[in-house]
């Protein structure tokens, strides 16, 4: 990405910013905070030199200002159907050096399912599994990685038949502006928008904004890859970047009863919680307030989230867990991972505990 210098207009309602780009070249003194690590595994969890697997990682971006052009997109239609779903299948996305697989399970009763690796569209391999996520509207799966060791992504949104087709490519989308560009090519989680089937996507890597280190979330146009939204919160650690974000519906809670849950960071964060941020609010590259916090009770910390009906689907990379319906208190273990995770989804999209109508899952849980 380009470095920047800062020229920002503050809004005197809202403690918010919004940065204008004008770029230059970098200036040394822009650094990433100092806890950000030197060093992480595969799973992107920071660890010291010394430490087995241990990665070297290259430090975020710095820059006095990211802006990033908003362009509006109807919502997609959708398909008529009032019958309910309530699919056990979900998909899972592992941290692997280069080959990550995708994974499938039925969670209730847990059954593993077929297993396999994703080729892009253009040929490439997968390399090290970050963001997966149904699309309803043709059943198959949005996936990002990143790639070891900068941990940096390519660029793009692929997509791909889901392990019970075999993991076929099907196509995929420039990210923003693309490989290379301004904007951030790495994507660390991924959910599809229950209103308008367009995409929710964290960029991984946090950007260090004017020395402050922040993750930010995109809304992006599912068949052009441009960005409709986005915002951001500060990062809160625990390795490399944020690979947890889902779609959450709520009435209550104050806002406008759609949310994004987030913990800004790897496994285990400071602070060790999940934001959960009012979608009204992500615009114009704001840094939001959350509405709430809500502990992360799973052992171990999560990484790939995923709210459907069955309640927040959750990982700490090995294991998967249930942690039912808001405020998340009580994490049920489903079973072993067989693979280290990152992001997660159950094959459904609308974003509401027990359910709101047909899922569109076309496929059969293990």
């Amino acid at each position: 990405m380009a470095r920047c210098r800062v020229r920002a207009l503050v809004s005197v309602a809202v403690p918010l910013a919004i940065l204008v780009v004008v770029f230059e070249k970098p200036e040394s003194t822009l650094t990433a905070q100092s806890s950000y690590p030197q060093f992480a595994t595969a799973n992107g969890t920071g660890v010291s030199r010394t430490t087995v697997g241990a990665i070297a990682v290259s430090q975020p971006l710095a820059v006095r200002s990211y802006d990033v052009a908003e362009i509006a997109a109807d919502p997609e239609a959708q398909p008529s159907s009032s019958s309910p779903n309530n699919s056990t299948l979900m998909w899972g996305y592992e941290a692997a050096a280069t080959g990550a697989r995708i994974l499938s399970y039925n969670v209730a009763p847990f059954v593993p399912g077929p297993v396999c690796v994703p080729v892009t569209s253009s040929g490439e391999l997968s390399q090290n599994g970050r963001g997966v996520a149904f699309d309803p509207l043709d059943g198959n799966l949005w996936y990002s990685f990143v790639i070891l060791p900068a941990f940096d992504g390519d660029g793009f949104i692929h997509k791909n038949t889901p392990p019970q087709m075999g993991c076929a490519p099907i196509t995929s989308i420039p990210f923003a502006d693309g490989p290379g560009g301004a904007v951030q090519d790495d994507i660390g989680a991924i959910d599809v928008d229950e209103a308008t089937k367009h995409l929710w996507v964290a960029g991984y890597k946090p950007i260090s904004v004017q020395g402050v280190l922040l993750s930010f979330i995109y809304k992006v146009n599912r068949n052009t890859g441009l960005v409709i939204n986005y915002c951001a919160i500060p990062f809160r650690g625990g390795g490399v970047g944020n690979d947890t974000l889902t779609v959450f519906r709520s009435t209550a809670l104050p806002g406008s009863s759609k949310y994004l849950l987030t913990d800004a960071g790897e496994t285990t964060t400071v602070p060790n919680t999940l934001a959960v941020i009012d979608q009204a609010d992500c615009h114009s590259g704001r840094i939001v307030t959350p509405v709430t916090e809500v502990l992360k009770t799973t052992p171990g910390g999560m990484s790939g989230i995923d709210f459907e009906w069955l309640g927040l689907l959750n990982t700490n990379n090995p294991t998967i867990f249930n942690n039912g319906n808001f405020p998340f208190t009580v994490p049920l273990l489903i079973g072993p991972a067989n693979a280290l995770l990152e992001d997660i989804s159950l094959c459904g999209f609308r974003a509401q505990f027990g359910g709101d109508g047909n899922d569109f899952c076309p496929y059969k849980a293990p």
